[in-house]
């Protein structure tokens, strides 16, 4: 029978050789050559062509035939062909007939029937006794990698052999097994460089085979890691890294080994990633792959210490970081190589664009949207690997960073593997018109994509995990409140109590294992590198002219900024810096002391400082906002979501001995009154959500000499220039406060008197004839009222408590006209609402539940009354208020004042304070008795009082007293009568008119006298 393999022979005047290597001349003693060959027969290929061998054996009985008497290695060559051509090898086995063999080989080896198991054994077996047949080794190694190609090659030659199989049971011993790995290697080298499409067909089917084989795997398997190992093997191919991608990319249906039956055809999204090879690779997590299924760990959270939630947390840790560390180093392996890295980030980049949409999930209404995107598991791995890969350069003012090119963001050209990244918002306003870079065709560096990818990623998973945890904790927040209420109204037994109960504990369940997943370290560690680098490479861009010409990255020495900014700003998208606030938000709530073992927290100091109090460099209020959330993190002595505080040495130093930490009281006043400007109605909770963190700085700042002193700087110069046409800062600053303090308070009196006509009801029991639906709503409702009560309660306390901060060192600005009356009334209206007969609508039960306090109210209230009691303007303003105050208001709030042991020095020293703006009233009442029959024309419209300095407001031409306009202007910049846009530059003195009613005003005094 003549050797088929002899087309594949480089060498075809050799009748039976498939080795492409020129004959070896062994020794010239042929004897001794001949025995090699001989012993190879026998040791190696474990054959023999003896009737009687020495040793269990396969007989081959072609070769047998004709026999010439020296050996060389064509004969081995045909002896291969023979054995490999067996079908049963078994039948061919000749069992030794001595007593004790000499090869201890077991019959299932020498029977051996899969053709590339075979040839690796043979290998395998050469080497063992590689010192006995050193002289001619190289080329019977050869002859095995030569047969190993054929066969792959020619895998019809091998009918019912399932070779790609085989080829992956090679791949998975050589991870245990260096001289397979050996085998494999030369294999793949060899086939590579003289036959792509051979092995492009071999890995399509030895890649179907390792998806459905490591399919059912969980992270922590060891099979998982020995599958990751063979790809990091063979990520030294390009070919093969192409492969692999090109099967992992879901271009097509026919390139997905398993479709997911839930989602119809063409709807797949970014989940058709998940269902391929990498893609399963990085699905592996101990968060669930579907919405439905359950979390792997804290099953019975409600009786498990906090100690057993840290080592459970622990627990997860280890091998997911582990399996996570593999992952990366086989992206490593990928991406080193120069010829494939476009694929792999093309793979990466096609990816988190089809993933994006996952943030929405949450809000979709469709129940089919959780289905259609990656898992969390899936999007965390990838994040991770991107961390790893941004780890060379991710250290704050890194040369490398100069490395990042912004005009990634916007590049519109066929190089950028993360599409699409133009259409973020971007950080301040572009100008698309002039925007040339769009179009530029440059190609960008590894360090730029990686940049970009690693933000993103970022922002797809860890990000939407951590608003994940955020709304967890909400709905056990309201689960708690709603067993509470039900607990109250029907008691422990009622039909509800069950499904409350087990809706705490799967919500429970669910929280701490997305919490514990987010405070891996390895994770936080990765991720806080990222943003410290990006901190100062942000900051870079901020502060300089052409950034891209520099050669260093310096920290900044001055502020504020130049107005100016860097048109690359106008780049970068938005979600880079969501992802710096999620971060040190995250750690606020849930691991503040990590802080303290943060390298680099300045970095984020001074990025906070640069943009949130600069609208030139961060046009996003919400933004902004969300900076100063991320810096109260860092404030001492305030407990977080998990009960510890962080260390006031290392906050103090950080707000203390910053470079630039003397500017942070004006920042935060930029972006306290940046809320009211964005030209968009902003949620009332939502707002005053972004105060309380700046409240908290506030109040912790004003401990120390040197912020409270930047504060009076403001307010100095606010005083100085409070006709400007801008308002200063301060000035619009304190107009705000007291716009909260008036509208929170005034919501929580009238939460408060809804509740009590609520209680009311119910003790009548006016609630429990009504039909089942209506008494529901009617609770909810009730419940509802109740925390937004509790809400307004708590701000209302807040904003008056920075007040009294605020005015025990600062009072001036607060007697001017326009702000003096509107402080004066508002707390007259307080007290009178406190102590007055309508404090009896406040009486609630369970006051406590609600946060309300009226005796600590009513005592902050008269703190604010006495921090002005040396100032006549403010005195005047409180008796003047005819709508709130009377004589009886402080002898009231005095009494209260007693009840709850206030200091008797502040009682005595309130007592006299109303004692002297009670005369300071007779007096004033006199002289408004001489002005009583004022004509209508010296009235201002609005307040229906005589004017004082008469303007004419330029658009509507109607006549006001300047303090009224004043006042008006601070919260709404438009003539009041038209709604025309108006400065106070504008208006129009009326010299004539104020002297007229001065004259007349002392006409009218004459005429008393």
């Amino acid at each position: 029978m003549s050797n088929p393999f002899l087309i594949l022979s480089d060498s075809p005047s050799t009748p039976y050789s498939t080795s492409s290597s020129k004959p070896v001349s062994i020794t010239n003693d042929s004897t001794l050559s001949s025995n090699l060959y001989k012993d190879i027969l026998e040791y190696v290929l474990l054959c023999t062509v003896n009737e009687q061998p020495s040793s269990s054996v396969i007989h081959l009985d072609e070769l047998a035939v004709g026999l010439p008497e020296t050996w060389d290695k064509n004969l081995i060559d045909q002896a291969l062909f023979e054995r490999l051509r067996m079908t049963e090898p078994s039948s061919y086995l000749s069992t030794s007939q001595t007593k004790k063999s000499s090869n201890k080989t077991n019959d299932n080896t020498i029977t051996e029937n899969r053709c590339l198991h075979y040839l690796s054994g043979c290998y395998q077996r050469l080497l063992r006794q590689r010192d006995h047949f050193k002289l001619v080794l190289d080329d019977i190694k050869k002859l095995f990698i030569d047969h190993s190609k054929t066969a792959i090659s020619l895998p019809d030659l091998y009918d019912g052999q399932d070779l790609s199989k085989q080829w992956l049971e090679l791949l998975i011993d050589g991870q245990e097994n260096q001289v397979i790995c050996e085998f494999t290697d030369c294999i793949n080298t060899d086939l590579i460089s003289s036959s792509t499409d051979e092995i492009e067909s071999l890995y399509n089917s030895v890649f179907r085979h390792m998806y459905k084989a490591i399919h059912p795997f969980d992270y922590f398997s060891t099979e998982l890691m020995t599958y990751i190992g063979i790809l990091t093997q063979l990520a030294k191919w390009p070919l093969l890294v192409r492969i692999i991608f090109r099967l992992s990319h879901p271009k097509t249906a026919t390139n997905r080994p398993i479709r997911n039956p839930l989602v119809p055809s063409g709807g797949d999204g970014g989940r058709a990633f998940e269902d391929t090879l990498v893609g399963s690779l990085l699905s592996k997590s101990c968060l669930p792959s579907l919405p439905g299924k359950p979390y792997l760990f804290f099953e019975k959270p409600k009786v498990m210490s906090e100690r057993d939630v840290e080592i459970t947390s622990g627990t997860i840790w280890q091998p997911l970081r582990t399996y996570q560390e593999n992952l990366s180093q086989l992206f490593l392996a990928f991406v080193k190589n120069a010829d494939v890295r476009s694929d792999v980030l093309q793979w990466i980049g096609d990816c988190l664009i089809e993933n994006r949409g996952k943030n929405k999930e949450w809000s979709s209404h469709n129940p089919m949207t959780a289905y259609m995107y990656a898992s969390d598991g899936f999007l965390l791995n990838l994040n991770l690997i991107l961390l790893n890969l941004a780890r060379p350069f991710a250290e704050p003012y890194s040369q490398k960073l100069l490395k990042i090119n912004p005009i990634y963001a916007i590049s519109q050209n066929e190089n950028v593997h993360l599409k699409d990244l133009h259409k973020d918002t971007p950080v301040i306003v572009r100008d698309e018109e002039n925007l040339v870079d769009k179009n530029n065709k440059i190609t960008f560096n590894f360090i730029t994509e990686i940049f970009f990818m690693s933000h993103l990623s970022y922002t797809c998973g860890v990000q939407r995990l951590h608003r994940m945890l955020l709304k967890i904790n909400e709905e056990l927040s309201h689960v708690q409140s709603a067993y509470n209420d039900v607990t109250r109204l029907h008691g422990t037994n009622h039909e509800s109590i069950q499904r409350l109960e087990d809706a705490m504990e799967k919500g429970l369940t669910a929280f701490l294992n997305i919490k514990a997943v987010l405070n891996e370290p390895r994770l936080l560690e990765l991720s806080n590198a990222l943003f410290t680098a990006t901190s100062s490479w942000l900051v870079h861009l901020a502060s300089s002219d052409q950034p891209e010409n520099e050669e260093q990255i310096h920290p900044i020495k001055k502020l504020p900024l130049p107005l100016k900014p860097n048109r690359q700003l106008s780049y970068i998208p938005e979600f880079i810096m969501e992802n710096m606030t999620n971060y040190l938000t995250f750690l606020g709530r849930f691991n503040v002391q990590l802080f303290e073992s943060l390298p680099h927290v300045n970095e984020y100091i001074t990025f906070v400082l640069v943009f949130m109090g600069d609208a030139n460099r961060l046009r996003n209020p919400h933004l902004r906002a969300a900076l100063a959330e991320a810096l109260e993190a860092i404030i001492p002595n305030k407990q977080h979501g998990n009960g510890r505080t962080l260390n006031s040495s290392f906050a103090e130093a950080i707000f203390t001995d910053h470079p630039l930490i003397e500017h942070l009281p004006r920042v935060l006043l930029d972006v306290f009154v940046s809320i009211e400007l964005t030209g968009q109605a902003v949620a009332f909770e939502q707002k005053f959500n972004y105060r309380r963190p700046m409240y908290e700085i506030l109040e912790y700042l004003w401990k120390f000499d040197k912020h409270r002193e930047q504060v009076k700087k403001l307010a100095t110069y606010a005083e100085e220039h409070i006709d400007d046409a801008e308002a200063p800062l301060f000035l619009r600053f304190i107009n705000l406060l007291m716009n909260d303090a008036n509208f929170l308070l005034d919501e929580a009196l009238s939460h408060m008197a809804r509740l009590k006509g609520n209680q009311e009801a119910m003790d009548r029991g006016e609630w429990n004839n009504l039909p089942d639906q209506q008494r529901q709503e009617l609770e909810n409702t009730f419940r509802h009222t109740g925390q937004t009560a509790r809400y307004t309660n708590i701000m209302g306390v807040k904003t008056l408590a920075i007040l009294d901060m605020i005015t025990r060192d600062i009072q001036s600005i607060f007697c001017n006209p326009a702000i003096c009356e509107r402080l004066a009334s508002m707390l007259n209206y307080f007290l009178q609402h406190l102590v007055g007969p309508k404090r009896r609508n406040l009486k609630v039960r369970d006051l406590h539940e609600y946060q309300f306090e009226p005796q600590k109210l009513v005592a902050k209230v008269t703190d604010i009354y006495l921090n002005f009691s040396q100032r006549d303007e403010f005195c005047a303003a409180v008796c003047s208020d005819g709508m709130s105050y009377n004589a009886q208001l402080f002898p009231q709030a005095a009494e209260v004042l007693e009840r709850i042991r206030h200091p008797p020095e502040r009682i005595a020293a309130f007592v006299k304070l109303g004692e002297h703006i009670k005369e300071v009233a007779a007096l004033q009442k006199e002289e408004d008795a001489v002005y009583d029959d004022a004509p209508d024309e010296y009235l201002d419209p609005i307040t229906s009082t005589l004017m004082i300095d008469p303007v004419m407001l330029p658009s509507s031409h109607q006549i006001v007293d300047r303090a009224t306009i004043s006042r008006h202007l601070l919260s709404d910049q438009t003539d009041p009568f038209n709604r025309n846009p108006l400065r106070m530059q504008d208006v129009i003195p009326q010299l004539e008119l104020k002297q007229t009613i001065e004259q007349w005003k002392a006409s009218r005094r004459r005429q008393q006298s």
